[in-house]
């Protein structure tokens, strides 16, 4: 586990530390080092992460040529409507969805939230159109995860 600060700047690390760790060609792990970017960005500008002294956990394992992660952030900010991550409007977790063999999301609305993600970087993604969730039941993964899952709305 890796941990990073509030800096929208340190993205850029997390996207390095992404790559390194999977040992691959950058062009190979751009869709794995896309999926982290995205979920690390969101957990900086939707929760307490973002904020002073805010920090962002990751993960990331290998298995059978995919790759797992997890971002965990801080929590609601303070004053705000807790939200859960969500396909919505924006373009962030469309992206995820589509470059993401599965994903998905575990803990309590305000508390730290952990976003998940399974990425095939030999072209797996998502065969589902998009806004569509992606059927997480079909992957081969270790599931580590000892809290049920909650699958992203769609």
């Amino acid at each position: 586990m890796v941990s990073w600060g509030s800096l929208p700047q340190q993205v850029a690390s997390a996207r390095l530390w992404c790559w390194h760790g999977t040992k691959l060609s950058y062009d190979r792990a751009y869709p794995l080092i896309a999926v982290l970017s995205e979920l690390h960005t969101n957990a900086l500008r939707h929760t307490a992460s973002g904020g002073p002294c805010g920090r962002v956990r990751m993960e990331m394992e290998g298995y059978r040529g995919m790759f797992w992660l997890a971002v965990t952030d801080d929590g609601a900010l303070p004053g705000a409507v807790p939200t859960v991550p969500d396909l919505g409007a924006g373009f962030g977790l469309r992206l995820v969805d589509r470059l993401a063999a599965g994903w998905g999301w575990f803990g309590l609305p305000g508390h730290p939230i952990t976003v998940w993600a399974v990425v095939d970087p030999r072209g797996g993604g998502s065969p589902v159109p998009a806004g569509e969730p992606a059927d997480t039941a079909r992957l081969e993964v270790p599931v580590r995860l000892e809290v049920p899952a909650q699958r992203a709305a769609g």
